[in-house]
């Protein structure tokens, strides 16, 4: 009985860890050129689907049962969907769009389901969403011994701008991140040529700031500007 007992105590929470959707980067196979990453700490969830031309947009929210619910933030629509695991990445759900007369809401089909495919899943303790002096998004996790780096960028106005990068940095044992290495960046205009290091505090609270800025394109003075105006902090909110 003791045995059994056990048995059951495992099974029920490996169970449980299989509804969680893994967090990392997923293909959406219906929609080319477009990717999501899911970033958790403890019950709360952060939800990123992104192109590859620059477009992005965020869901916060939470796990609930076996499901990551999640809200849409900073668009003039309200929506709400739902990520369950499966076995090749995730299904994601809409449960609702307002306001109804919206063309984005009236395009969303409710009883649709949109397929995730795990490309590269995080594997490490080490990961976290910070907020950037500019207003940009920096998504962060370990994946095999190897820094995965997403930086998100918007502006609004006339002629709104959107932007995404995607990095990989190597580890070292005392949890500097280096060596950046681009692999995607939808904007390839660059006049400044930044390359840095990130120093990690410790994995139970990973506080990290920029080191070791140079610029590669741009002049001393240009340089000297940016440092001190745009890398001097960095806020972790999830």
């Amino acid at each position: 009985m003791k045995k059994l007992l056990v048995f059951l105590a495992v099974s029920f929470m490996a169970s449980k860890s299989f509804a969680q959707v893994s967090d990392g980067v997923y293909s959406l196979p219906s929609i080319p050129g477009w990717y999501a990453v899911h970033i958790s700490n403890g019950d709360l969830r952060r939800f990123y689907t992104f192109s590859v031309t620059g477009d992005w947009y965020k869901y916060e929210g939470s796990q609930s049962g076996n499901k990551s619910v999640l809200a849409i933030t900073g668009t003039e629509i309200n929506e709400g969907i739902e990520l369950t695991q499966s076995p090749v990445g995730f299904v994601s759900k809409t449960t609702y769009c307002l306001p109804a007369d919206h063309e984005a809401c009236i395009e969303t089909d409710l009883s649709e389901e949109l397929t995730g495919m795990s490309a590269l899943l995080a594997t490490g303790s080490l990961k976290a969403v910070y907020k950037l002096q500019w207003g940009g998004e920096l998504v962060l996790y370990e994946s095999n011994g190897i820094a995965v780096v997403l930086l998100f960028e918007k502006e609004a106005g006339d002629d709104p701008y959107s932007h995404i990068g995607a990095y990989t940095m190597t580890i070292s044992e005392e949890l500097r991140l280096s060596n950046l290495d681009i692999v995607v960046e939808s904007d390839t205009e660059d006049s400044t040529g930044l390359v840095f290091d990130l120093v990690i505090t410790d994995l139970e609270n990973p506080q990290i700031s920029f080191d070791n800025i140079t610029c590669t394109i741009a002049d001393t003075e240009t340089c000297d500007f940016l440092k001190k105006t745009y890398f001097t902090q960095v806020i972790r909110t999830l």
